[in-house]
Order: C-alpha cells, then structure tokens, then sequence
C-alpha cells in the first residue's frame, strides 16, 4: 500500500509534465502565457469520433473566418485531441483554472466551459 501512493505521485508528474511540454498555444499564445482571469473552452467534434478538440475564447480577437484559430494546436500547429472534456479541464486544472459554469444547450451544441484562473490564496492552500 504506502508503494503506491509514490508510484501515483510520480505517474501524475510524468503525466503533468507531458502536457505542458508540448508547447501548446491558441492564437498564438501559449497556454501558460493566456492572461486573463475568465476564459471559456467549447468541445469541437463529432459523435463519430472518440477524440475532441477544444476551442478557447479568452478574450482575443478572432475574425468569423478565422475561428479554427482558436483550437489548441502544438508546436507545429497541428490541432491537439483530448479523450474528453475532462482531459481538457485536467490540463486547464494544471494550468491554474478551476471550473465555474457549463452549459449544454442541445445534442447540436458543444459542451462549454466557463473557467477562471485560481485565486493565489486558494492555490497555496492547495500545495
């Protein structure tokens, strides 16, 4: 039993650390330099498949012709995929997000995601 409890400590590390070293950035802006308190992340994709992308709106200015810009890519600006919103919220989590608010307005509509950027004092009640 006290074996595990590292293993999962160090398994989440490895995890943490493979996500925020991919570089990954919207609009041109990486993840870990997005500014803003508030920010919104949509599910993008279709029922047929078993992988999402994600959408982020924190405040940029996107044009109606541009909004693929606001999916999540890599370094080389590929779209990343997510098993599920919730691995999008754990990135979001790391990040320092916490979840507000979602919504869902039908089958048609994607999932949307209200999150704000952790108080200082919350986050190192959280260490």
């Amino acid at each position: 039993m006290t074996m595990q409890k590292p293993f999962f400590t160090i398994l989440i590390c490895i995890i943490s650390f493979s996500y925020l070293s991919h570089a990954q950035s919207v609009d041109g802006v990486a993840l870990e330099d997005i500014n803003s308190t508030y920010i919104q992340i949509v599910r993008i994709g279709s029922p047929f498949k078993s992988k999402i992308r994600v959408s982020v709106d924190f405040g940029q200015r996107l044009r109606d012709d541009r909004w693929k810009e606001s999916f999540i890519v890599d370094s080389d600006g590929r779209s990343i995929e997510f098993n599920s919103m919730i691995d999008a919220l754990n990135l979001f989590d790391l990040l320092g997000y916490e979840y507000i608010d979602s919504n869902c307005v039908d089958e048609d509509w994607p999932d949307q995601y209200l999150l704000r950027k952790k108080k200082p004092e919350l986050v190192k009640e959280e260490e």
